[in-house]
């Protein structure tokens, strides 16, 4: 990529839901750019389609009931919107990170948050158990959780809700992501 091209395009996004009555049309024409090392804010009012147009980037609206009624989502001149599947899974984490609105609905009860941000750090950067450990421990310490070498044992209901918000950090920048979208980082 040369330095002044766009990271990310969305042009014209179209997001709508199905139901009963017909639908809802809850991402309706959203264009904008981002060019590397850019930060946009997107702002406004609950319920006005914000967290549903980062999930839409990402790819992570199940459809139906969702439905992608148009525009495009260009990452580094590819459109995540027609990629296969397979090719999303390595690009979630890998290359877009994203840190989700809610972190006790995101991470998984039954894992240590050690082994939550190791697997990303294991299926992108394929680093044994070891040294993912070892990098998430650092991640740890760098979102200011105190005594990570022994909080990357604990579960996600060990943390409070602030602490759990860090966690969720960690994990979105544990594969140093060329783009990174946080859905309200500090709620």
């Amino acid at each position: 990529m040369n330095l002044g091209e766009n990271l990310l395009e969305v042009q014209d996004l179209k997001l709508y839901f199905k139901v009963k009555a017909g639908k809802v049309r809850a991402v309706d024409g959203v264009s904008f750019t981002i060019k590397p090392g850019e930060k946009l804010g997107v702002v406004g009012e609950s319920g006005c389609g914000k967290s549903v147009t980062a999930l839409s980037i990402m790819r992570l609206i199940p459809q139906p009931p969702g439905e992608y009624a148009g525009g495009s989502v260009l990452f580094e001149d590819q459109d995540l919107l027609d990629v296969p599947e397979s090719a999303m899974r390595k690009i979630r984490g890998g290359q877009i990170g994203m840190i989700f609105q809610d972190p006790m609905t995101c991470l998984n009860p039954t894992m240590t948050v050690g082994k939550q941000i190791g697997e990303g750090l294991r299926i992108h950067l394929k680093l044994s158990g070891d040294q993912a450990l070892k990098r998430a421990i650092a991640l740890l310490e760098q979102v200011g959780i105190p005594d990570a070498a022994t909080r990357v044992n604990s579960y996600p209901h060990q943390f409070s809700g602030g602490m759990r918000q860090r966690v969720m950090i960690a994990i979105a920048l544990a594969c140093n992501p060329k783009l990174l979208i946080a859905d309200e980082p500090t709620t």
